[in-house]
């Protein structure tokens, strides 16, 4: 006779306040015996946009609304903890994803560990993102990871153009195709502007610990380190002198269009 005892599967919707993950979430919602849930899980970042934070909420109040336990985990430390330690995060020294974003996937990890479970997790990459499954759709068996969107055959462009006209995403992806951190230190030029226009305090707080983070290199390692091979100063120039202005237009032309549509 076997041995093997099969655990109880637990299934939980990892969701991040972007575009994938809400559209991901009301499929499972929406279809519920083909989709189990158990609860939905958030990695709570103080670094998220302003309107993700918002998202979530709302995402949080429905599950709630629906009886679905919704879990926020926050990291250990916080960002600004870290970044006194090591300075503003760099292509070499990318702390914000190793002992921040991760800390919070540890801490799920070992709350799974003792639960006495079998894990499932629910994870929003589409149809056309197939290099990054780990299982081949439509194999549910005993495995860790489903993904609805893709098993409904749902692409990032249709996703992506749903958002465009969401309210919720406050026309975030009307100039982005993918939600990133306000911090990160790969932000795109017209980032930093959709940054420097929504939160200019953050906007600044970024700038101000780069500047910060290239003289504690130069005072710490005698190295001269600067933003981007320019610096912090001169970046910052070009966000407010051209890039602001890029944005703006865009915005424009797009207001442009919302009228023809109405009409």
């Amino acid at each position: 006779m076997s041995t093997n005892l099969k655990l109880r599967p637990v299934y939980y919707a990892s969701v991040s306040g972007g575009d994938d993950s809400f559209y991901m979430l009301n499929v499972i919602l929406n279809n519920p015996d083909k989709y189990p849930l158990d609860m939905v899980v958030h990695f709570d970042l103080e670094i998220d946009w302003g309107w993700s934070k918002r998202v979530i909420d709302f995402m949080e109040e429905r599950c709630l609304k629906a009886g679905l336990r919704f879990v926020r985990i926050k990291p250990t430390k916080t960002w600004a903890e870290l970044y006194e330690k090591y300075g503003f995060p760099t292509a070499h020294a990318k702390w914000c994803n190793l002992e921040y974003k991760l800390d919070c996937k540890k801490q799920l990890e070992a709350w799974i560990r003792s639960q006495n479970c079998r894990p499932v997790a629910y994870i929003g990459l589409c149809a056309d993102e197939a290099q990054r499954f780990k299982y081949t759709i439509g194999e549910t068996e005993d495995q860790d990871q489903i993904y609805p969107l893709a098993e409904e055959g749902i692409c990032e462009a249709e996703v992506n153009m749903w958002a465009r006209n969401q309210p919720i995403f406050e026309g975030y992806y009307r100039h982005f195709d993918r939600q990133g951190c306000k911090l990160c230190p790969f932000l795109s030029m017209k980032e930093m502007a959709y940054l420097k226009k929504n939160e200019p305090e953050t906007f600044e707080y970024m700038f101000n610990c780069i500047k910060e983070t290239e003289d504690m290199i130069l005072k710490k390692k005698g190295k001269v380190w600067k933003y981007r091979g320019v610096g912090a100063d001169v970046i910052k120039k070009r966000v407010e002198t051209k890039w602001t202005s890029i944005l703006n237009m865009e915005e424009n032309q797009l207001h442009i269009f919302d009228f023809i549509d109405e009409v």
